[in-house]
């Protein structure tokens, strides 16, 4: 018999897949009490994680015993935003989360996530047969939650994996914190979801990832510590080959590369290995999807420059309005001063024109005819 299932990118019909025995679960189910889980060892830094061979007959790879899966969990649903979803809507996606599959995902996830990330061709072949365990326990959940619930959980399970993975490398490698920068946890989220889903998102955001095990957000701490002392993204887009390639970028189209959607990476792994025939059922769909989170980029920093280039244009107006103001008051100064100069010789014509007519008219005629041999005799 075939269970059809729907996945982001259509409908694909896939095998039955075995998924246990059907119990009531009353609380998180996690791997702590596997009684395959190895003697913990103190391995406090990320490098010096032990890979442990993959057994093709398990499950899954257990995680650290210093890991409290239990409320690693809790903190990720806390995490998430369900727009308005109703308390029983949230426990029912709980429920799905802590199910044996989706931790058998998480607990393999992390695994590679270290091998990949932290033991780069190092451990190959392990890395392959993680992603197949992956693959499987993928398609399992899926098929395990039900169809009118899909687009429901699995679009914040991409999410729900990134935050369960750092979390537990948080927890179990504390001196191998300052490795996990906002980068690797956006690194993470664009492996799954690209792994869920078929599609990277243009816009991650982790601001929400709070891991809060009672004595508040060590996340935010660790974050802040980082952060210190790097260059604001503005302070480096001041040179001139910088604005050129933003003028060049910005001046065309954000790019559309065309993508195949059809099955997410983990269901088509899935399909190719097992070699359903079932598998071709589902034709490609072409979409030209627009790659817009550069291109927001070169517009944030072109918005930047553009707000240097105001403040520093409205410093510049008041400067030249202060001098403009120091002006005006100098030449009122000395307007006032040639008003006063010229009050004083008022005031010297009017003595002088009432001393004139005091005296007689044949001294006054003398008078002038001194200044004017005086001023031939200067010529």
């Amino acid at each position: 018999d075939l269970k059809h299932s729907f996945s982001m990118a259509g409908t694909v019909a896939l095998p039955a897949v075995d998924t246990g025995r059907n119990v009531l679960i009353t609380a998180v189910e996690t791997t702590d009490d596997k009684p395959n889980k190895p003697p913990q060892l103190s391995v406090y830094r990320v490098e010096e994680a032990e890979i442990t061979p993959v057994d093709p007959e398990g499950t899954h790879s257990p995680l650290p015993q210093t890991i409290p899966t239990g409320k690693v969990l809790t903190n990720i649903v806390n995490n998430l935003d369900f727009e308005g979803w109703t308390d029983r809507a949230k426990k029912v996606w709980f429920d799905y989360f802590k199910s044996d599959h989706s931790q058998y995902v998480i607990s393999d996830a992390f695994w590679y996530c270290i091998c990949k990330d932290f033991k780069p061709g190092s451990h190959v072949d392990m890395e392959e047969k993680l992603y197949d365990r992956i693959s499987q326990n993928y398609v399992a959940l899926f098929q395990k939650v039900s169809y009118s619930r899909k687009d429901f959980f699995f679009r914040r399970y991409y999410d729900a994996i990134s935050q369960a993975v750092l979390f537990s490398m948080f927890l179990a490698y504390p001196k191998s914190r300052v490795k996990f920068t906002d980068e690797f946890r956006r690194d993470l989220m664009l492996r799954f979801a690209k792994w869920t889903t078929g599609i990277e998102p243009e816009f991650v955001d982790t601001s929400h990832w709070k891991l809060n095990l009672g004595g508040g957000d060590v996340l935010q701490s660790t974050q802040t510590t980082q952060t210190s002392g790097k260059l604001h993204l503005s302070e480096v887009t001041k040179s001139g080959a910088l604005m050129g390639r933003q003028r060049e970028s910005l001046a065309r189209r954000a790019p559309r590369p065309v993508q195949q959607l059809r099955y997410s990476p983990l269901v088509e792994h899935f399909l190719k290995k097992k070699r359903y025939h079932s598998s071709n059922l589902i034709q490609p769909l072409s979409m030209a999807l627009t790659s817009a989170e550069d291109r927001c980029k070169l517009m944030d920093e072109k918005h930047a420059v553009l707000v240097d280039r105001a403040t520093k244009a409205r410093h510049e107006s008041q400067e030249m309005l202060d001098k403009y103001v120091l002006f005006e008051k100098e030449l009122k100064a000395e307007e006032r001063d040639i008003a006063k100069k010229i009050q004083k010789a008022k005031k010297k014509l009017e003595i002088r024109r009432k001393e004139v007519l005091r005296l007689e008219a044949h001294e006054f005629a003398n008078y002038l005819v001194s200044l004017n041999l005086l001023q031939r005799a200067e010529t």
